[in-house]
């Protein structure tokens, strides 16, 4: 490597001359030199070489006393000794502090550069190594501020056991109320809160990425997803959403005061409709206005009632949970909906894998986003389809499928689907009642059981929405 440094601590004349106008100058190297061993020793500390390049036997202090002297000032310079033929005692005596390499002279140019490129090469590694340790540490530096001072919380914790914190910024500090001596111990010591204790073990667990609200006493609520990370263990990055739920507290409250102000209106015009028959005798379009009318108080009800029932489900921080048998689940929400497939001379079928575990939910709630589920499959399914609910487990988690063989749906509709109040606008569709409500009602009773749903389906071929939760285990909470 060209500029390198080499110190050529040398007494004859002879062999400083070959050394650095016909070797180190020649091959790019930058030559200091030295007469003597005292000199030399100077020039070493002063300058810090590359590499020294010297005599052993010279006058006044030796080479090997120059290296006594550098090895008890704690240099680490590298060194090749020139030996004269039948020396070679002395040079095991420098090996052994730590000379790199000898050459006995005399030397030809080749046999010198090799020695050369041989002793600089550890030497080159060992400042590469030096550097990507000072660029690894810069770095680190940098990370470390950036997670240190950032408004996110940021947990890091080992997946081994006992499952040590190894890096907690202030943000978590400051919303748990922790030391700052918590880094290398136990997250069980040093965390209580249930909810986000179980966001850690589901993401160990699934390998994959576990999202919670975790509620604080100061009454601010953190947005946890906890990711593994391959080779270092989980990271928890936590925001504050207290703003975001207190707007949205103030949206339900709205929607829920505005469907109570509505259901009286449409008490009455529901009751007036009924009794106009009874007031005298209607022609045959009086009748069908009248049926139009009915059926668009019964959608604006429905649409009241699942308003109201969508808010109480958003505004349940914690449901009442407790170990849910799927199976019974299934067998329920399917009896309730029999009679209406057979309207239609559909096929209901089910298909329960056996030894199912059970999950840790509300059995009402779920039973009711399964119920809006098979009731829409029905409802865009014609006579004579084939519908399925299925559950299987995958991988720790409980699978649950309603699949059937109707109209379908549309691609571009799929990433709205479960958006409030929005329909797929087909004309196969315009005579089917319903509000835009029911699939956001199950995609909310998910969440809250912290799994997740999605579809597939294809125009005139039919649709599956797949349910997947965490099996219930000892560590449920």
């Amino acid at each position: 490597m060209a500029g390198e440094r080499i110190l050529v601590i040398e007494d004859s004349l002879l062999y400083r001359d070959l050394l650095v106008n016909h070797i180190l100058l020649p091959n790019g190297y930058v030559p200091l030199i030295a007469k003597d061993g005292e000199s030399g020793l100077h020039l070493a500390l002063q300058e810090r070489p590359d590499l020294i390049i010297m005599d052993m036997q010279m006058p006044g202090m030796t080479g090997l006393q120059v290296l006594e002297a550098l090895h008890s000032r704690g240099s680490e310079v590298p060194a090749i000794m020139m030996t004269l033929h039948g020396s070679e005692e002395l040079a095991v005596r420098a090996f052994r502090m730590g000379v790199k390499d000898y050459v006995v002279k005399p030397f030809d140019i080749e046999e010198m550069l090799a020695a050369i490129d041989r002793a600089l090469n550890e030497s080159r590694l060992r400042r590469e190594r030096d550097a990507l340790i000072q660029t690894l540490a810069a770095e680190r530096r940098k990370l470390t501020a950036v997670l240190t001072n950032t408004e996110e919380g940021v947990l890091l914790v080992e997946d081994d056991e006992p499952e040590r914190i190894i890096l907690a910024n202030r943000s978590v500090r400051r919303a748990f109320n922790l030391t700052d001596d918590v880094v290398g111990r136990p997250l069980a010591e040093v965390i209580s809160d249930g909810i986000l204790l179980d966001a850690f073990w589901r993401a160990k667990a699934s390998r994959e990425t576990a999202h919670a609200e975790v509620s604080l006493s100061n009454e601010r609520v953190l947005n946890v997803n906890v990711t593994p990370i391959p080779e270092v263990g989980r990271v928890a990055v936590m925001q504050d959403i207290t703003y975001l739920k207190e707007l949205d507290r103030m949206r339900s409250e709205f929607v829920s005061a505005v469907s109570h102000d509505l259901r009286s209106p449409l008490t009455a015009i529901r009751g007036f409709i009924d009794l106009l028959p009874v007031a005298g005798t209607l022609n045959e379009q009086q009748t069908y206005f009248l049926d139009k009318v009915r059926s668009g108080v019964e959608t604006v009800t429905a649409m009241v009632a699942n308003l109201l029932d969508l808010g109480r489900i958003e505004a349940e921080a914690r449901m009442d949970v407790e170990g849910c048998d799927v199976a019974a689940i299934i067998g329920k929400v399917v009896a309730d909906h029999t009679a209406q497939a057979d309207l239609k001379k559909q096929s209901l079928q089910v298909q329960i894998a056996p030894d199912l575990p059970t999950v840790s939910g509300n059995p009402l709630r779920l039973g009711q986003a399964l119920a809006n589920l098979l009731s829409n499959a029905i409802k865009y399914t014609p006579e004579g389809g084939r519908i399925l609910l299925s559950a299987d487990t995958a991988e720790g988690q409980v699978m649950i499928c309603v699949k059937d063989n109707g109209i379908g749906i549309p691609q571009e509709d799929l990433p709205h689907i479960f958006d409030k109040f929005y329909r797929v606008k087909r004309p196969e569709t315009e005579e089917i009642i319903g509000t835009g409500l029911g699939l956001s009602i199950v995609k909310t009773i998910v969440e809250k059981h912290q799994g997740r749903i999605w579809v597939d389906s294809k125009v005139g071929e039919g649709s599956t929405f797949t349910i997947i939760l965490p099996a219930s285990t000892s560590h449920a909470r």
